[in-house]
């Protein structure tokens, strides 16, 4: 796609975003150029989203091809000079959502692993010192303790959390698994099972999945919170139809 615009221009946003009930979605604000809307439509985004004032790809398209159109749009549009933004974190433009699509298919290493496991250590200590977990699951609590599980990256949602751990080991070769700990109910379990082979897939799945912002912006909120224009409409009373009229005069037979 060529460039649509000149250096300074104003022109309208494209917002990339990620929501349960679409997927990848874009939204369009202000005046998108016709080409640029022709690449959102062969990127794939060509199915409308009412509640969000979207446009999305087909639910049956696998989660990580979805961010792969995502990205490769993204930079088709930041090559245009089309501003582009993420729908989520809005200071979020251009060059560094390029850096973010990149980030989610990231299969690397976490940069932070060692914190994370530093951390779960703490959250073991403290549950076992405590008598909080129940007696079932004390021995993965022991096995984390020890290394022999090795927590990589952790994500807490309404007080439960979520964690990506591995067998001791190198990373790249060894197992993965999803741990559920929940410090309320006094669980610690495996979730998932990876193949050994997959481990890179999982740290990108979690990247993609667990440790992606995907809270809506307030004004997202909302917009959300009103119904959208067809549920308006469907919802909005019809017309009151118009009262009879007099009745028509009849002349006096001759």
């Amino acid at each position: 796609m060529p460039a649509t615009t000149g250096p300074g221009t104003a022109t309208g946003l494209v917002r990339f975003g990620w929501d349960y009930d679409h997927g990848e979605f874009v939204t369009l604000s202000g005046w998108v150029p016709q080409p640029a809307r022709e690449a959102i439509y062969q990127a794939g985004f060509s199915r409308r989203g009412d509640a969000l004032d979207c446009w999305h790809q087909r639910r049956s398209v696998d989660p990580n091809e979805q961010i792969r159109n995502a990205a490769r749009l993204v930079d088709q549009l930041v090559a245009a000079r089309v501003p582009v933004a993420n729908w989520h974190r809005p200071e979020q433009r251009n060059s560094d959502l390029s850096e973010h699509y990149w980030w989610l298919q990231n299969e690397g290493p976490f940069p932070d692993a060692d914190r994370a496991t530093e951390a779960a250590w703490q959250v073991i200590c403290a549950d076992l010192a405590t008598d909080r977990l129940v007696p079932a699951d004390r021995g993965l609590a022991r096995a984390v303790l020890s290394g022999a599980v090795v927590v990589e990256a952790m994500q807490t949602f309404d007080g439960v959390d979520w964690w990506l751990a591995r067998d001791a080991g190198d990373p790249d070769s060894s197992s993965y698994v999803m741990l559920r700990h929940d410090t309320g109910n006094g669980h610690l379990g495996i979730t998932e099972h990876y193949a050994s082979w997959y481990g890179p897939q999982a740290r990108r799945d979690f990247r993609a999945t667990q440790l992606r912002d995907t809270t809506h912006p307030p004004a997202a909120r909302a917009q959300a919170a009103r119904p959208s224009r067809r549920a308006r409409m469907a919802a909005a009373p019809a017309l009151a139809p118009l009262p009879p009229g007099p009745a028509p005069r009849r002349s006096a037979a001759r």
